[in-house]
């Protein structure tokens, strides 16, 4: 009948693929016993439920061989349909980059990206750094970066520096430095440093840089200092000394028991709000591992 027929073709063409062949076998061998098996003549029992048609009955047989075929087809072709069963791949997190070193060295090029405190310096900091900047690194414990000057115009930067003591006198042509020296702490050094005499120092307030806390204040050197050369503080190696007007956003921080300065840097009469976003950017992406 044609019902056959279009139960048979449905199945046939869902088990089309050449994996299908089992289950059309399957499909074949019911068919055939619906058309060969002989019809038995309804007994007493039988007589007393009625026959059901003939059709129903071969449609019925035939709806339980796309079943199986169903079954058979699932279970040969597995969950990968139309192919082989390819091993799933572990994904391979990508590798991080390592930030360079910053050289401990000046007015070395910097290429844009992450850099760590070269050696001798005994806090781990890194920071990331725009095209256009150089290396400004005057010792172990006072290294940096700055923007590469450009017409004898001075950019900006920013400074890590171990400071043990500070100036008496920042004109003095000796250098002689604090007697007794600053006191360990962190507002023992903010004391000092706006006590230098002529510059202009903000009030300190708190601050935390990549969770450890500190002080943060502005000083800024004599816009006229005449002929004195300006000094500020002293690290195991040197004196520190500023130009005229020369602006240290500071921020000192106690690391761990280690005292550490940064120190963002520029010369507010040439400044552009550019450099300024840059070395803002910089600072905010400081991170400190004691």
């Amino acid at each position: 009948m044609s019902t056959d027929r279009d139960v048979t073709r449905s199945v046939r063409s869902w088990l089309r693929e050449d994996r299908h062949e089992d289950a059309d076998r399957v499909l074949d061998s019911v068919l055939d016993q619906l058309d060969t098996t002989p019809q038995r003549r309804a007994g007493w029992l039988a007589r007393r439920i009625p026959l059901m048609n003939n059709n129903i009955v071969r449609f019925g047989i035939a709806a339980a061989a796309v079943v199986l075929a169903v079954v058979l087809g699932i279970t040969l072709l597995g969950p990968n349909v139309g192919g082989e069963l390819e091993p799933t791949a572990t994904p391979t997190p990508s590798a991080a980059v390592s930030p360079k070193a910053l050289p401990v060295a000046e007015n070395v090029a910097l290429s844009p990206g992450a850099y760590s405190l070269g050696a001798g310096f005994p806090v781990g900091i890194t920071f990331e750094v725009p095209a256009g900047w150089v290396s400004c690194s005057s010792g172990p414990v006072e290294q940096g970066a700055c923007q590469s000057a450009s017409n004898q115009v001075p950019g900006v930067g920013v400074a890590f520096t171990i400071i043990d003591n500070v100036v008496a006198d920042p004109c003095g042509t000796n250098g002689a430095l604090l007697d007794p020296p600053v006191g360990p702490s962190v507002d023992d050094l903010v004391t000092a440093i706006s006590n230098l005499e002529g510059f202009e120092a903000t009030a300190a307030m708190d601050v935390n840089v990549d969770g450890f806390d500190g002080r943060r204040f502005t000083m800024t050197a004599p816009g006229d200092a005449g002929a004195c050369e300006l000094k500020t503080w002293a690290t195991e190696d040197r004196t520190n000394g500023v130009g005229a007007g020369e602006v240290h956003e500071m921020r000192i921080l106690d690391v761990g028991g280690v005292r550490v300065v940064i120190s963002g840097v520029y010369f507010p009469s040439s400044v552009s709000e550019e450099q300024l976003s840059a070395l803002q950017q910089v600072i905010a992406s400081i991170q400190i591992e004691p």
